[in-house]
């Protein structure tokens, strides 16, 4: 693995993460808002390298990929966004197609505003973790939020311990993210015309019971892309705090890129 610092502009760094040669076929990984790219994990990206991909994961903002794929002299590669991450992956695809060999969106929707929203109880869980920036006394507010977005599979709370002390480990990093991509979300508009259009094999993974962004959102996503294929995985919420269910997320994703190679 090799891990570096690609630089935007004079203001923007982004931390990058690398596996595997070059001279394969690449695949891009985006996270969901205020996530960073330890939500894709070890065991993924190696099990990637076997079946000879070059594996790209990083923390994000808005437009990024592109930059990170030119730096790197990637022209093409499998992109796979989760929940805002989604939203990006689709862009790339509607925007950039010849830059795009798949496209696996998971945990996302098309911004209709036929997608229900979340629920109240989300907004309320949200509202009652108040970070400090101290691991130690933050861990409970997060455990809280990432208990009631793995939805309805077993909580495995050291899974979820390990993702936040990897947030924290970057945490000058991570709070920028959270702001930014909130602003970022806020101007995403309806994208179920131009998916429409899409002729890029395309992979829709979603919870089953993801209070976040509701599953129909998944579905819409399929339905506009034509021939896609569609994946609701029980049990699974928002984000993925179980062996089990994580294994299963996995999966899916190095089956359809291995098939799309």
């Amino acid at each position: 693995m090799r891990s570096f610092h690609v630089t935007i502009n004079e203001a923007v760094k982004i931390w990058v993460e690398t596996y595997g040669e070059p001279a394969h076929p690449a695949i891009v990984f985006i996270s969901g808002a205020g996530a960073i790219s330890s939500f894709w994990s070890e065991r993924l990206c190696q099990e990637l390298v076997g079946r000879k991909f070059y594996v790209i994961k990083y923390d994000h903002l808005a437009r990024d990929a592109l930059a990170i794929l030119d730096y790197l002299r990637v022209a093409k590669a499998h992109v796979v966004g989760h929940s805002m991450g989604g939203f990006i992956a689709q862009l790339m695809a509607i925007h950039y197609p010849e830059r795009v060999l798949s496209l696996v969106s998971a945990s996302s929707s098309t911004s209709s505003p036929l997608v229900p929203p979340p629920p109240e109880r989300t907004w309320e869980v949200f509202m009652q973790n108040h970070p400090t920036n101290h691991f130690e006394n933050d861990l409970p507010g997060f455990l809280r939020v990432w208990k009631y977005l793995n939805g309805l599979a077993e909580f495995d709370e050291e899974l979820a311990r390990e993702y936040t002390r990897s947030l924290y480990d970057r945490q000058e990093i991570a709070g920028a993210l959270g702001e930014s991509h909130v602003r970022a979300q806020a101007n995403l508009t309806d994208r179920s015309e131009p998916l429409g259009r899409l002729r890029i094999r395309t992979l829709i993974l979603h919870g089953e019971e993801d209070y976040l962004v509701d599953k129909f959102g998944g579905i819409q996503t399929s339905d506009c892309i034509r021939d896609s294929k569609m994946v609701l995985l029980p049990r699974m919420g928002h984000m993925m705090f179980n062996a089990e269910i994580k294994h299963r997320f996995e999966e899916e994703i190095i089956a359809f890129v291995s098939a799309s190679s």
